[in-house]
Order: C-alpha cells, then sequence, then structure tokens
C-alpha cells in the first residue's frame, strides 16, 4: 500500500512540476468550549499541521507517537486518533495541512481554571509540541450527571426545573443507564428529601419503558425507574439526596456475574420566595388557568330548607393542596363540613390538572331576606409571576315562613297575645314557653313499685350486655380474619407460582404484590387504601421484619421498570414465603 502511496505522489509531482516551497510542521489546539461548566462535557484536540507557502505537498511517515498531558480534574470521556498516517494535497499560499489529530471528549470535575500542559507528537524521529491550554471551568449545571470514561452503567436523577417558586412543581426522573443487556436490579435506596411534597407517577404495568440512546458516542439502554412531581413546600435551596442501587451484571446457569453498585447525581433545586403584597384571600395555590364557579341550588325558599352552596375551583397547579375556602354565612343558617369531590390527574408537565368541588349545605332557620357576602380566590399565576383573583357577587337568599307557621297564640286568662315561630326543633335546641297549661293530680305513685325497679334496672342490664357484645364480637371476627390472612395468601403464591412456571415474569410480580399487599392489609387490621409503606414499617417494627418487608414491595414495584430475571423472581418468592412464615409467627 505504500509502494502505491509513493507511486501516486511520483506521478502528481511530475504532472504538476512543482516544487514544494519552505514548509513549516506545527500543533494547532482548538476547543468546542474554553468556559465550561462543572459537568459540562467538550471537546479538546491537537492538530499536527504543514504550513505551506503554494504547490503541491506529501508527508510520509512510518508512524506517528504522542505523549499526552496529565487531565487534572478532568474525566476522560473518550479519546483517540482523527486522521491518517500519509496525506497529500495541494494548497494555495499560506494553507495548512492536517497531517494528524488526536481529541479528547473532557468532563470538568470542579471550579476553577485548569491548565492543561503540553502535547506532543514524534514523527521521522522530530518531536513537535503544543502550548499549554487554560479551561476556565464555571458553576455549571447542578444536575449535571458526572459520567466516568468508558462507564457501562450509571444511574442519574434529572430535574425538569432548577428554579422553583413554594407551590410550583417539578418532575424529577430516576434514571439507569446500561451498555449491557444482561443486568437485574438487585438492591436499591431513594432517600427522602426534605421541604419538597411528592406524588409519584404511575408507570403502569408496562412500566416507562426502555429506549437506545447515545452518549458521548456510546449507545446505551435508558430504564426510567421513577418518576415523581415534587412540589416545593418553602424557599431557599433544596438538594435531592443521591440514589442508589445495586446492579447484578452477567451471570447465567454457570457464572454468578459481577455486583456494580452505583450512586446517582445529587441536584440542588432553587426556591425562590413569592413575591410581596399576596392578597388576603390567597390561600398558596400556585399554577396557571385557574377558574372560579358558584352555585348556589336555590335562592328561595322555606324556613328550614336546606340550600346546597357548590364552590367549584379548576385549573392546573397544586390543587391537592387545596384547602377548602372560608365562606360567611348569616349566624341563623345551620352550616356544615362541606363534601370535596373533583377529578384530579397528575402530569409532568402541568402538575395537577382538574377540579375540585367544594359542597357546603346550608339550612336557614327564620324567614327573612339574607345576603351572603362576596367571595374571592387568589392564586400565583406562574405565566405572569403575579398574584390573581377570582371573585363572585354576594348572594341575596329570600326565606318565608314555612307552612307550620302560626301568627299568634291567645293566651286565655288576660286575652295577652303572644308570637312565636313555629319552626323544626333541632337537636337540643330551646322550645317555646308553652301556656295553658293543664295539671292533673293523682293518688297513685309509681315511685317505688316492682315495674318501677325493673325500669330502673333494665337498661343498666343492657348496656353491660352490649358492651361485652361489642367487645368480644368484633375481636373474633378481627382473629378470624387475620387467620384467613394466612391462607388467602399461599393461594396467591400458587397463582404466582403459575405465571413464573409460564415465564410471564411481569405477571408474577403483579400477583405477588397484589396478594402480598392484600394480606398485610388484613393480618395487621388496616385499610387497603391506608396501607403505606410507612403504616406497615411502624406496625412490623417490633418484629424486627419492617425492612424486609418493605425490600419485597420494592422489588415488585421496581420489576415494572427494569429487567429482572427468572432467578431473581425465584428468590423473591422464597423470600416471601420465609417472611410469611415469620409474620405468621409474630403477629397473631
Amino acid at each position: 500500500m505504500r509502494h502505491i502511496s509513493y507511486l501516486i505522489l511520483f506521478i502528481l509531482v511530475t504532472i504538476f512540476g512543482q516544487k514544494v516551497s519552505a514548509q513549516e510542521i506545527f500543533v494547532d489546539i482548538s476547543c468546542t468550549n474554553q468556559y465550561p461548566g462543572v459537568g459540562e462535557k467538550i471537546k479538546l484536540s491537537y492538530v499536527l499541521k504543514m504550513k505551506l507557502k503554494g504547490g503541491m505537498a506529501s508527508v510520509s511517515h512510518s508512524g506517528i507517537t504522542i505523549s499526552k498531558p496529565d487531565m487534572k480534574s478532568m474525566n476522560i470521556i473518550d479519546e483517540g486518533t482523527e486522521g491518517s498516517s500519509f496525506s497529500f494535497g495541494n494548497f494555495g499560499g499560506g494553507s495548512d495541512m492536517q497531517i494528524s489529530k488526536y481529541s479528547f471528549i473532557l468532563q470538568p470535575t470542579k471550579e476553577g481554571d485548569i491548565k492543561v500542559e503540553p502535547f506532543s507528537f514524534k514523527m521521522n524521529g522530530e518531536t513537535y509540541q503544543s502550548e499549554s491550554f487554560t479551561i476556565h471551568v464555571g458553576k455549571g449545571d447542578p444536575n449535571a450527571q458526572i459520567v466516568k470514561k468508558n462507564s457501562n452503567y450509571f444511574i442519574t436523577i434529572d430535574v425538569s426545573k432548577k428554579e422553583l417558586f413554594p407551590g410550583e412543581h417539578a418532575l424529577v426522573t430516576y434514571t439507569l443507564y446500561s451498555r449491557s443487556t444482561n443486568i437485574s436490579v438487585q438492591n436499591y435506596d431513594f432517600p427522602m428529601p426534605n421541604g419538597l411534597w411528592k406524588e409519584e407517577i404511575d408507570g403502569g404495568s408496562n412500566g416507562f419503558g426502555q429506549s437506545q440512546v447515545t452518549i458521548d458516542g456510546y449507545a446505551y439502554l435508558k430504564f426510567p425507574l421513577k418518576k415523581e412531581v415534587i412540589f416545593a413546600q418553602k424557599s431557599g435551596e433544596i438538594q435531592i439526596p443521591a440514589f442508589t442501587l445495586d446492579l447484578m451484571v452477567g451471570g447465567g446457569f454457570f457464572s454468578k456475574g459481577s455486583l456494580e453498585k452505583l450512586t446517582s447525581n445529587s441536584p440542588t433545586i432553587n426556591v425562590k420566595p413569592l413575591p410581596s403584597g399576596a392578597p388576603i384571600s390567597y390561600n398558596g395555590q400556585v399554577g396557571n388557568d385557574y377558574q372560579l364557579d358558584v352555585n348556589y341550588s336555590t335562592t328561595q325558599l322555606t324556613a328550614g330548607e336546606p340550600i346546597d352552596v357548590k364552590i367549584k375551583i379548576n385549573g392546573k397547579g397544586n390543587l391537592k393542596q387545596l384547602d377548602a375556602p372560608e365562606l360567611t354565612f348569616p349566624s341563623d343558617f345551620d352550616t356544615y363540613e362541606p363534601e370535596v369531590e373533583g377529578t384530579i390527574k397528575l402530569s409532568g408537565t402541568n402538575g395537577f390538572t382538574g377540579d375540585r368541588t367544594f359542597n357546603y349545605l346550608v339550612i336557614p332557620r327564620h324567614h327573612g331576606t339574607y345576603e351572603i357576602p362576596s367571595f374571592e380566590f387568589s392564586y400565583f399565576d406562574l405565566s405572569t409571576k403575579t398574584y390573581k383573583t377570582l371573585s363572585y357577587p354576594a348572594q341575596s337568599i329570600n326565606v318565608e315562613k314555612s307552612a307550620t307557621s302560626t301568627a299568634a297564640t291567645t293566651n286565655g286568662s288576660n286575652n295577652a297575645s303572644v308570637a312565636k315561630e313555629e319552626v323544626e326543633v333541632l337537636n337540643d335546641e330551646i322550645r317555646h314557653i308553652a301556656y295553658n297549661t293543664s295539671l292533673n293530680s293523682t293518688e297513685t305513685t309509681f315511685f317505688g313499685t316492682s315495674l318501677f325497679w325493673i325500669g330502673i334496672g333494665f337498661p343498666f342490664l343492657l348496656a353491660i350486655g352490649n358492651i361485652f357484645f361489642v367487645a368480644f364480637k368484633p375481636a373474633e371476627n378481627k382473629i378470624d380474619h387475620k387467620k384467613a390472612a394466612g391462607k388467602n395468601i399461599f393461594k396467591t403464591l400458587k397463582n404466582a407460582d403459575i405465571k413464573l412456571t409460564a415465564n410471564d415474569t411481569i405477571g408474577f410480580y403483579e400477583e405477588l404484590y397484589k396478594g402480598f399487599m392484600t394480606y398485610l392489609s388484613q393480618k395487621l387490621d388496616t385499610p387497603f387504601s391506608q396501607l403505606t409503606k410507612e403504616e406497615i414499617a411502624l406496625k412490623l417494627a417490633d418484629i424486627d421484619l419492617s425492612n424486609n418487608t418493605i425490600k419485597i414491595l420494592e422489588v415488585c414495584e421496581m420489576a415494572r421498570y427494569t429487567p429482572l430475571t427468572s432467578a431473581d423472581a425465584h428468590e423473591t418468592m422464597n423470600k416471601t414465603k420465609n417472611l410469611i412464615q415469620q409474620i405468621e409467627k409474630h403477629v397473631s
């Protein structure tokens, strides 16, 4: 090949018949960004060039060697040669010809000025050296992930926003990147951040899926492990703690594989205080496109009849933290705590979207014309960065006398007229004074008779019997309920085993999770809807089984998002069976 190259060069020089002028070989430096931030990737290249003054030129060599400087305070993501060992060209005066190029993909790990010492090429016995080079590293993106060179596996925390207001939301994504498909997640820990209120996004039975991405020239499989929407609760800097993960790599029937312990980055969020001058009606809502609707079921009624007052607030923001508005009703109205309903959906883009409806039931006791004051609702609008107030005008309510009302009652002795309103007696309300009361005397007395003592004693006997019934019957039911839990769970485990035998790993974990949660709900006497990990840990803390129980549940949850092998599933099943046996021994 080299002889062919020399032959081509000879022919070209012969054809053009020009002699190469004085030539100078030197090393040039190029950098994509001399002022990067911490964690930002840059490309630093050293190019061996020949400066030409005109004519045809060629360079031949037996090989080029390099001498690299120490890249202090920077990770080398990738490096290598970008150029041929033989080149020629026809250039005009003052042009440069590239002989060889060597490049680094770098990632600074700390702030400050980083001085890179000279880089040198050695060719045909001559050494060509660059100048030193300084990179000025700034603070950079606090959410940047520091990736080590040729890292085959790493995990990240990505935050959609770096600056928030109290009450504003951001999407947090926990992700695993892997260059291998033969992996399984063993253990992981997501610490709870302080100063944040969070809602986890449900990835469904199939999780968030996986995709292939290219990072610094390397192909990675991207596994989103968990997504949650966070709402800042206070101003100041809030750091999301790094999460850890044990990853089993490789392994099979004849090999165990290797365990990789991974730690993510720990991004910081800056929560800015809300502007001053908040309206009195502001109650912490932050978002966009809020609307207010107030509806009265009637404004014309009779005393004793109910009125439904519905306040509907819809928009995009932290709706789940919306408290019931405080309405001012006349003192002659009986009022009750409002019923709350609505449809709220969670998304990473808008936070909570939907509506909340507060249904107030009020009953006027007396006739008359009443006015319910105007109502205001205020929120902080993220698009304009200002407070906005929505209002509803005052409402007049006309209450008429009820059909049973009487205008007056006549006193027979002095013809005095005493007016009173016939209103429904509510609770223990004081009744009006009764007139024309007639009294009857009797010669017999009930006090001291047998019937009197039976009447006195019977309620006490009934109360004592009721106490024993209430105390012992539910206790027996609870005992039976807890005993049934142990029998039912092993039926569920059989169903999970069937799915595992059929290689339906995802179905296995779904069946196991559902059955185990139902078992814990019955065994710990806690409604399924209230069975949180915190509640489980609290009730099993005394018998030192809480950590193992939580880990089983977390493995089942994680199986929806990351690949887990059949061997992992068998191990999880065995651990679950052993754990249930321990719970059966200690929880009666």
